[in-house]
C-alpha cells in the first residue's frame, strides 16, 4: 500500500512566464519567478503569505546561498540578492558578448553545483556552443 502524500496547492499567483520553482526546507518557502513580469515570488507556507518582489530585469532561477543571501540568474548575469532589502550585486556576467541571449531555467544539484542555460531573448533557436573540454 502506497502512503498518501501530504500536498498543498500554491496560490493562484499569475505569471506571464513562470520558471525556476524551488522549495527551501529551512524556511518552508516556495520560490519561483515570472520571467517576463520581472518578479521573484515567494510563498511562505507557515504564514500562508505570498509576496511578489519586483526585479529590474528578467530572471529565471533563484537559489539559496545562506540565511541572508540568494543567487539569482538574470538575463545578463548571476547576481547575489540580499534578502533583507532585495539589493542586487552582479557576481558574473552570462554570455556578456552576446546581447541576443538571456538566462533560462536551471537547478542546483544537491552537491551544490549550479546548472544554468541560456536561450534567445525572442525564444529563437540559438547555435549550440561548447565551452567544455572536447575529446
Amino acid at each position: 500500500m502506497m502512503a498518501k502524500a501530504n500536498t498543498r496547492r500554491l496560490p493562484g499567483e499569475c505569471c506571464e512566464l513562470g520558471e525556476g520553482p524551488s522549495y527551501e526546507r529551512a524556511t518552508d518557502t516556495a520560490w519561483w519567478l515570472d520571467i517576463v513580469g520581472r518578479k521573484l515570488i515567494e510563498h511562505r507556507f507557515r504564514a500562508g503569505v505570498t509576496i511578489a518582489h519586483d526585479l529590474p530585469r528578467m530572471a529565471s532561477l533563484v537559489a539559496r546561498i545562506d540565511d541572508e543571501r540568494q543567487l539569482i540568474a538574470m538575463d545578463d548575469g548571476l547576481y547575489q540578492r540580499r534578502r533583507a532589502d532585495g539589493a542586487l550585486s552582479l557576481l558574473v556576467p552570462l554570455e556578456a558578448g552576446n546581447a541576443a541571449t538571456r538566462s533560462n531555467d536551471g537547478r542546483v544539484h544537491p552537491s551544490g553545483r549550479l546548472w544554468i542555460g541560456t536561450m534567445g531573448r525572442k525564444a529563437e533557436n540559438m547555435p549550440v556552443r561548447s565551452t567544455g573540454p572536447t575529446a
